[in-house]
């Protein structure tokens, strides 16, 4: 029964999304139809709880938070909640600069994105292109990520399926849903994983309190929990840890092309303040609550190194029974992958959004006013989508061969992201003159911060050193700033 149950949870959530893309699809007329490039389109975010919900979303993903929390709990135990204070933080972040922001691209003729906005504050066409190669790259390894974990969930719970079919099935539901429906699609899927990931919320505690009234009591299970899972004491690597997730969490956001891009599909100010505000209690609740649950896991299983927690618990969902068992691994495995479909279709948008607007639109001899309403500029979209699904599918093969853990895999690919923060936050206190002096610094910046939070979460991955992975973002930011401010000094006294 457990399989059938996951194999019709997975197919509810496969039907679900494609309807979405499906019926959006119709209404999908344009190239503004399907990215936030303009006003009053169908690419758009039209409340503020549309986006905090979506905003929301885009933090919480199988791969990188759920199944990374559960590994991380076998070792940073309750100092986790520290992931929960800082994501927070970041967004609270881009909260107080949300007003900046909206200011700044309202004076474009469209909605720039985030690449865009660096490129002509800084008058770098350089830069331009430099930020949106990494960040694309960013987000093919995330969506590769986010299959590769997948894939391996539903193998571990459904023996005898071919890996390569699941890849297939998954990386063509993503990109049907989204190249149908847009930017607009993945904004309502995103509030359709918030409700699976509360009803997945939900489903976990209820089957934590019916495991331990009929397995012995509180006091019996409790005791099950290793030391030092619930306490703040001292671990190897503590320091690096926090540090890194310090690092990785509270500047991420503002520099994340994702929520530029929910910036720009907002039709007004307010929506993007308010909306970024519930964000901050939102995540909170979320990220707190999946911290807990992590943490007392260990109650219903024995710590394994070669296996993650969850699939572990999920695992004695399937095997008890009970129709009440099956009615919470339904809504558990439906929370699990409604986060991964969601977040998939989050980085396929980010992807294809950058590439046409920062990379192939710069050789286009029309103006974006002049393509906005071209089916064949719509088409054109779809292709850099579905060849950036194409694209990821070919590095899940490469993710597994280099046998890297989800931890390794998540600082890897946010880590050096964040080389992109410090030119953010400055093009936003800087007025332009200033920018322009630093233009041929910021591309360099750029650059060295993404080569140098790579290099140090690949090496501490394949050395089996997570002191390196867990420094990986602080290098990339560190990296990226000095050569910014050297650039600032060079300009200020060097003359």
């Amino acid at each position: 029964m457990m399989s059938a149950t996951v194999i019709i949870s997975l197919l509810t959530a496969l039907f679900i999304y494609i309807a979405v893309g499906l019926l959006l699809g119709r209404h999908t007329r344009s190239v503004a139809d399907m990215l936030p490039l303009i006003f009053n389109r169908q690419a758009r975010v039209a409340t503020s709880s549309e986006f905090s919900s979506s905003t929301v979303a885009t933090t919480i993903s199988l791969a990188t938070v759920i199944m990374a929390f559960f590994e991380l709990a076998q070792k940073e135990g309750i100092w986790l909640l520290w992931t929960v204070v800082t994501t927070s933080t970041g967004l609270l972040l881009v909260r107080l600069f949300a007003k900046k922001i909206w200011n700044r691209i309202s004076i474009y003729d469209h909605r720039p994105t985030l690449h865009e906005f660096l490129g002509t504050e800084y008058k770098s066409e350089p830069l331009r292109y430099v930020g949106a190669v990494c960040t694309s790259l960013g987000f093919l390894c995330a969506f590769a990520v986010e299959l590769t974990v997948g894939t391996k969930f539903f193998a571990a719970l459904v023996p005898g399926v071919p890996g390569w079919t699941v890849i297939l099935v998954l990386t063509v539901v993503a990109f049907i849903y989204t190249a149908m429906g847009g930017f607009r699609a993945v904004i309502i899927t995103d509030r359709i994983q918030m409700v699976s990931i509360w009803l997945l919320l939900v489903s976990l505690p209820l089957f934590y309190l019916y495991f331990i009234v009929t397995q012995g009591g509180w006091s019996e299970n409790f005791a099950n929990i290793p030391e030092g899972i619930l306490d703040f004491s001292y671990r190897p690597g503590l320091y690096a840890f926090l540090l890194g997730i310090l690092f990785i969490n509270v500047p991420t956001f503002i520099s994340d092309m994702s929520i530029w891009q929910r910036i720009a599909g907002a039709q007004e100010d307010k929506t993007v303040s308010t909306g970024l505000l519930r964000s901050v209690f939102s995540s909170a609740a979320t990220w707190g609550l999946f911290t807990i649950l992590a943490c007392l896991s260990f109650m219903i299983i024995k710590p394994q190194p070669d296996t993650n927690p969850l699939l572990a618990v999920v695992h004695v969902i399937g095997t008890t029974t009970g129709p009440l068992a099956l009615i919470i691994l339904f809504f558990t495995v439906l929370g699990l992958y409604g986060a991964m479909l969601s977040t998939a279709s989050t980085q396929l948008i980010a992807v294809s959004h950058t590439v046409y607007a920062d990379v192939f639109s710069r050789i286009r001899e029309h103006l974006l006013s002049e393509r906005v309403e071209s089916r064949k500029e719509l088409y054109i979209s779809r292709t850099i989508l579905i060849v950036a699904a194409v694209l990821s599918t070919i590095l899940v093969q490469l993710l597994e061969k280099a046998g890297l853990s989800i931890t390794d895999l998540v600082f890897a690919v946010y880590g050096p992201q964040l080389a992109l923060c410090p030119l953010v936050i400055t093009a936003l206190l800087f007025k332009r003159q200033q920018l322009s002096n630093l233009s041929p610094w910021a591309a360099l910046a750029v650059t060295a911060g993404f080569i140098t939070g790579w290099g140090s979460a690949v090496y501490g991955g394949l050395t089996n050193n997570s002191n390196w992975v867990f420094l990986s973002p602080v290098l990339s930011l560190v990296v990226s700033s000095a050569v910014l401010l050297a650039g600032y000094t060079v300009d200020k006294f060097g003359k």
